[in-house]
């Protein structure tokens, strides 16, 4: 659930609405060929959802890293970690390629994207405050919140170290 809304952007809300409710183009290679090597802001949707927003030094290279097969980047981990369920701990080896990867392409195929300018300076601040804003699924502040709790050792499990977690005998009892 997010908790600022686009007013919270002051001047940058124009840009945020143009982002996020901007003209939404294929994330293929139809869809990214006649893209220059501008800086912009990008938004990546499935459906009608943002699932990851960030910052792009040349929009073009970035959008298809992001169709590319093979291709490691941060939104295909997105895609791997919450839409196929790989684990966060071995992510990047497990779809670079082979079936994997060929599951990571096809859901990245049905998901379109739109793009907004900023200046360069703003590139990284803009794209955080964005993301505060919108929360998207892949790295959103809910996303991350989730991968760190999911991440935390498991009771009964062993650590790395080969040394056994188990339950502190003073924690109340869970109801």
């Amino acid at each position: 659930m997010a908790i600022f809304s686009p007013s919270d952007l002051g001047k940058w809300e124009r840009e945020y609405r143009l982002l996020v409710e901007g003209e939404r183009h294929s994330l293929s290679p139809d869809g990214t060929w006649l893209l220059g090597d501008k800086p912009g802001l990008v938004a990546i949707f499935d459906g009608d959802e943002v699932v990851f927003i960030g910052a792009a030094r040349t929009l073009a290279k970035t959008l298809q890293l992001f169709h590319k097969e093979g291709a490691v980047n941060e939104f295909r981990t997105g895609v791997a970690i919450f839409e196929c369920g790989f684990s966060p701990k071995n992510v990047e080896q497990r779809y670079k390629d082979g079936r994997n990867a060929k599951r990571v392409d096809s859901v990245v195929a049905r998901m379109s994207f739109s793009v907004a300018p900023a200046p360069t300076q703003h590139l990284d601040l803009l794209a955080e405050a964005f993301i505060a804003v919108a929360d998207p699924r892949f790295n959103g502040p809910t996303a991350r919140a989730n991968l760190a709790i999911d991440s935390l050792p498991q009771e009964g499990k062993v650590s790395r170290k080969g040394a056994a977690i188990v339950k502190n005998p003073d924690a109340p009892e869970d109801q």
